[in-house]
């Protein structure tokens, strides 16, 4: 109790501000305010590379929920997940992403994956903001995340700058399936998260690892959709 008015007294005292732009959020524990949240760009398009993918047997559906823009408000969302540690904008994000999932494919998946980190990175960062997407996914559809089930071999760097051709050779073989997950996947259809999709490399490389190992279908989902123009950290 003690706790409780405490910390409605900080929130009166300290009100949330809007990460975008800064302004008081009237609801404690959002990170937009109404206005941002209006400007956040529904990304309802196929992603350009979507049906090469699905051809050639990678994947199976791709998607995203957002479309990413400079200076606008998923910018400093992403951000503030990414660099400021609010875990809490993974699991709206991720909830934002399994409710645009939902009505057409709510029954169809088995399994939740986060795109991993190499160790040294998380370790840096101290925890997986892909994994947060993922559990706000997995609020909506009801199926459990499997956090150990993809590794990241080896460290890939930013790919910011990276060409397309140069984002897919410098991820190729830096995944591998845990064994002790093997069993868990083969035969399932899984959902595979990650926090911003440009060209693809790193997801669609995971979901071919997925697939040699047996997977069912495979969809990949993001948070957002950014052309490979625009630089996102």
């Amino acid at each position: 109790m003690i706790k409780y008015i405490l910390n409605g007294f900080l929130n009166f005292v300290l009100p949330d501000s809007c990460v975008s732009c800064q302004n008081i959020v009237q609801d404690s524990g959002n990170y937009l305010c109404a206005k941002c949240y209006k400007e956040l760009e529904p990304y309802n398009e196929n992603h350009p590379w979507q049906s090469e993918q699905v051809s050639n047997g990678t994947i199976d559906i791709s998607f995203s929920a957002f479309w990413f823009r400079e200076g606008k408000p998923i910018q400093p969302l992403l951000h503030a997940m990414k660099y400021s540690k609010m875990k809490g904008v993974g699991v709206m994000l991720g909830g934002e992403l399994g409710k645009k999932l939902a009505p057409q494919f709510k029954n169809e998946f088995d399994l939740i994956l986060p795109v991993p980190l190499h160790k040294g990175k998380q370790r840096e960062r101290t925890y997986n903001q892909s994994e947060f997407i993922a559990r706000g996914v997995s609020e909506i559809f009801n199926v459990p995340v499997l956090n150990d089930c993809l590794t990241r071999t080896r460290f890939t760097g930013t790919q910011t700058k990276l060409n397309k051709a140069e984002r897919k050779e410098n991820v190729s073989g830096a995944f591998t399936v845990n064994q002790k997950s093997a069993s868990a996947i083969r035969g399932k259809n899984i959902i595979l998260v990650d926090d911003v999709i440009t060209t693809g490399a790193t997801i669609l490389e995971c979901a071919r690892i997925l697939k040699q190992a047996g997977s069912g279908k495979i969809c990949i989902a993001s948070a957002a959709y950014a052309e490979l123009k625009i630089n996102v950290v």
